[in-house]
């Protein structure tokens, strides 16, 4: 049965200690570690060899008091080093609080004014935008239940939700409306030279960018035409039905008359027709309903007034048909091709053909 105090030769761990010890010497250290049962044990048995440990007088400068001394000075001192210590980290603490509390003012109404702002972007009204290519006709259904027909060449942006006291789109181009009646409601087409506000009612606006003038043209019901005048709407006057308002932007002048409207909407039903209009006017429509890029080099060509009608026909076909009524010649230039493969759109120049 093994001895629970284990007993250690001080000379033994000595040589152990020093690094001069055998393989038995390590391992009876090895076992006094190991075969120690408790704290107690170790430090009874530590005690013992620190008491067995005799002081090497000889040494120069060695007095035994005085060593005690200094170690005692050094633990108070060490001590009273970590007090203050421990003090200065507690009011360095209380000191970042207090930098912190201010912080935390500010970095709060940030996030507030962020927050704020995001509900704001969430509750401010969305848009989306209609275009119908050259040469196409686009219906369009908008979210109070208006609906309309985009002519090509054309563009309309309008809120997926009508907040607010007015219903406001922006046009760009030509198009038809079918307004939903709100009397409480009016609802505002707008474009770069003047707005219209109606109630209810069947209304064509044709306001190109590239245009000098706009035209409003009314089949049914009232609507109020405008102008923008030094960022503000001033009237222009009220449109019955079978009524068109032309307002010229160079010359900041308007005129109402009588029309036909159906004459007027029959690009609705895909015809291209020129009641009576200069040639120039003839191009415009030409160039838009076919995409292409016509150009008259004889300014004499502007002075012919041209009636007809066109319906399915080709671009090539509508030039020959024109040959017949007036005249001019015409020829293709070579198309010229992009740095992304895709050609230029087609372009053609009329010139005043001499009768002879």
């Amino acid at each position: 049965m093994q001895d629970k105090k284990v007993k250690i030769d001080i000379e033994v761990l000595k040589r152990y200690l020093e690094g001069n010890f055998s393989r038995e010497d390590e391992s009876k250290v090895r076992s006094w570690f190991t075969q120690t049962e408790s704290d107690d044990d170790l430090e009874e048995n530590s005690g013992m060899i620190w008491d067995g440990i005799s002081p090497d007088k000889n040494i120069p400068g060695y007095k035994e008091s005085e060593i005690l001394d200094r170690i005692h000075h050094k633990i108070r001192l060490d001590e009273k080093l970590y007090a203050n210590e421990t003090s200065q980290r507690f009011v360095f603490l209380k000191y970042l609080t207090k930098i912190a509390a201010l912080l935390f003012i500010p970095l709060l109404v940030a996030s507030l004014f962020l927050y704020f702002q995001n509900n704001t972007f969430r509750n401010s009204a969305s848009y989306a935008e209609i275009y119908s290519p050259f040469g196409s006709r686009t219906n369009f259904y908008l979210p109070d239940g208006s609906t309309g027909v985009l002519n090509g060449g054309s563009s309309l942006k309008f809120p997926t939700q009508f907040t607010g006291k007015l219903r406001n789109v922006t046009l760009k181009g030509e198009a038809y409306f079918k307004v939903t009646p709100d009397h409480e409601k009016p609802f505002i087409v707008s474009t770069k030279n003047i707005s219209v506000k109606v109630y209810g009612t069947t209304f064509n606006v044709m306001a190109y960018d590239d245009q000098q003038i706009t035209e409003v043209t009314l089949e049914s019901g009232q609507v109020e035409v405008l102008k923008n005048q030094d960022k503000c709407l001033k009237s222009i006057g009220f449109l019955k039905p079978e009524e068109q308002c032309i307002y010229s932007f160079l010359s900041d002048s308007s005129e109402i008359r009588a029309v036909n409207s159906a004459e007027k909407l029959s690009w609705l039903e895909g015809k291209l027709s020129f009641k009576y209009e200069s040639f120039e006017d003839v191009v415009r429509k030409i160039n838009q309903w076919y995409n292409v890029n016509i150009e008259i080099k004889d300014e004499v060509l502007n002075t012919y007034i041209y009636y007809g009608t066109f319906k399915d026909e080709t671009l090539d076909e509508v030039l020959k048909l024109l040959q017949y009524t007036a005249p001019i010649r015409y020829r293709d230039v070579e198309r010229k091709r992009n740095q992304d493969g895709t050609f230029e759109k087609r372009k053609i120049e009329i010139y005043y053909k001499k009768t002879e």
